[in-house]
């Protein structure tokens, strides 16, 4: 067997399955098949002949790809009871092999939730079992049984799980329940069928018609989440399913507050937009931008005036008219390289100028009414806290509107009156950041290389500071290059938000963001199979220097975060830019 990932979003990936000769697209679905029970046409893996099942506990049956059987005891019961019940199961596990927070576990191809359905009566039990489980396991298949249907599979999908099948379905169409992807109702109840497959148009009158019904709604429903995957939109789309069922909603909210460290790692470190919501406050991306800035990121340090500003729709910022106007008020103060431009906005807390291109600063799209919420106020309020205690101003300018400006606080000179692009407003901001020229001058070589030194600390922690010693800074905003002895090193891509490296850049770098590759030449692509190690702080989307032994040979994009790159055996683990 081998799977190869062909893309991830969020905590789970699309990618393909190989059996013999067979390949098969994950997430996928076990569709259940008996002389009784058809499976559909489009079955790509049917349970009962494809995969077997081993017969029982006291009397198994022998198989080349068989279900286990097993001794499954209820998930509240005491450790000692399950462990031993891993004891005794074990001797069966093969192919296949059940795998439980409360036991060891046993190599195999492809792991089964035990107790699925019991736990995914309890959102935080379910959500603790699967980052658990994972802990365990690593990147290997997941299938969880007898709980997936189309209302829950993205849910589902986005927690971390990979293989499901169709019993829950075949039960339900049992009861004469008839499925969307927004929820379950009795066939008697529904007066107009809200679907165009062949059963719905010639009318449901039998248990088969309602099955083969209910298995399109789900066909549908894995071929959107995979769209959704595609198209690096998963959270949005779990995030809509959170009204159709409240146990959803707590699923995303225990994963954000409880399962920051399970998700971030998985988090793409680029993406798509964002359509913020009430969840995207605690968001893995978002958080981790937000850490990164309360962790690794140090303001331009010439920069001795701190100016508050608000956001704009449009991203990123300075690209909006209100940040234009913003800009030519600061243009004409003499001394205006002394000033740094922070942002003030929900759901990321605070955006430093030189990040506004930096994921997820120039990708979300919130909507604005003037309100801020308690979460929202209690979020700016700690960031600036914590940003203006860790970098040194003299000087605090606060130039936001009221509806925030009176609702935080800080010790400030306010300069907006009514609203920030008013007359009234932008003379007083002119006025007030005259007192720029009386610090020293700062010319903009140095703010430039002061700017490129605070995006490479967000980027790669404190190793910017050596990298950075003796370097020059050339190209307008944000376009900048880095130059070390008259040679590039890195240059600022806007589309990404970070710094590329040549492999001069890489030299310079050394053994940070690296990644450890057999003896080989890599060109285009290196896959994980070519991996010995990597560190562990690479996330999808990082900037990365290949090394074999201490000879640097490439440097490139990660398109699987560290830990991953180490234990998978296929898939593309680096993009090359460029190589030795």
């Amino acid at each position: 067997m081998r799977f190869e990932i062909l893309r991830r979003d969020c905590n789970t990936r699309i990618g393909n399955l190989e059996i013999g000769e067979r390949k098969i697209k994950i997430p996928n679905v076990l569709w259940y098949e008996s002389e009784r029970i058809p499976s559909p046409s489009f079955a790509e893996l049917k349970l009962g002949k494809d995969f077997k099942k081993g017969g029982t506990f006291f009397y198994p049956e022998a198989c080349k790809f068989c279900i286990p059987p097993a001794l499954i005891y209820p998930y509240s019961f005491p450790e000692e009871i399950h462990e031993k019940s891993f004891a005794l199961n074990k001797k069966f596990f093969d192919f296949f092999s059940i795998v439980s927070p409360k036991w060891d576990f046993k190599k195999a191809s492809i792991y089964i939730m035990a107790n699925a359905k019991e736990l995914f009566s309890n959102p935080r039990n379910f959500v603790n079992a699967v980052a658990e489980i994972r802990k365990k396991i690593g990147y290997c298949l997941l299938y969880a049984p007898g709980i997936a249907n189309p209302v829950n599979f993205p849910v589902l999908c986005y927690c971390g799980i990979d293989l499901f099948d169709s019993l829950y379905i075949v039960l339900k169409t049992r009861e004469k329940i008839y499925f969307t992807s927004e929820g379950e109702y009795e066939i008697d109840e529904v007066e107009e069928y809200p679907c165009s497959c062949k059963w719905c148009k010639k009318g449901i009158e039998s248990y088969e018609d309602l099955l083969m019904h209910n298995y399109e709604a789900m066909k549908n429903e894995v071929v959107k989440t995979r769209n959704a995957i595609y198209k690096n939109e998963l959270r949005e789309y779990v995030e809509s399913r959170s009204h159709f069922d409240a146990k959803f909603a707590s699923i995303i909210r225990i994963m954000d507050t409880d399962y920051f460290g399970y998700q971030e790692k998985r988090f793409p470190l680029v993406g798509n937009k964002i359509i913020a919501s009430p969840y995207s406050l605690k968001r893995p991306d978002i958080n981790r931008f937000r850490e990164r800035i309360r962790g690794r990121y140090k303001k331009p340090e010439c920069t001795k005036i701190l100016l508050l500003l608000p956001c704009s729709a449009k991203k990123p910022y300075s690209l909006s008219k209100s940040h234009k106007i913003f800009r030519r008020v600061i243009s004409n103060c003499i001394n205006r390289y002394v000033i740094h431009e922070v942002i003030v906005t929900s759901p990321i807390g605070i955006v430093p100028r030189e990040l506004e291109y930096t994921y997820p600063s120039a990708h979300y799209d919130v909507s604005v009414t003037g309100e801020w919420s308690r979460e929202e106020l209690e979020m700016v309020q700690e960031m600036l806290d914590d940003f203006i205690s860790k970098n040194n101003y003299e000087y605090v300018i606060n130039h936001l509107p009221p509806e925030i400006s009176e609702k935080i606080d800080i010790d400030a000179v306010k300069t907006c009156i009514e609203h920030p692009i008013s007359q009234k407003s932008l003379g007083k901001l002119k006025d007030e950041i005259k007192i720029a020229e009386e610090f020293e001058n700062v010319r903009h070589t140095v703010r430039k290389k002061d700017d490129a030194k605070s995006i490479l600390l967000y980027q790669f922690g404190e190793i910017a500071e050596k990298f950075m010693e003796e370097c020059s800074v050339k190209g307008k905003y944000p376009e900048y290059k880095i130059y070390y002895m008259e040679k590039q090193v890195a240059s600022f891509s806007s589309k990404r938000g970070l710094f590329s490296l040549t492999l001069a850049g890489g030299k310079r770098l050394g053994k940070n963001y690296w990644v450890e590759i057999d003896d080989f030449m890599p060109r285009g692509s290196i896959f994980a199979v070519g991996i010995k190690n990597a560190d562990e702080r690479i996330r999808i989307g990082d900037e990365v220097v290949v090394y074999y032994g201490e000879e640097l040979r490439g440097v490139g994009i990660s398109k699987m975060n560290g830990e991953e790159m180490v234990e998978a055996d296929a898939g593309e683990a680096v993009k090359i830019r460029h190589h030795i």
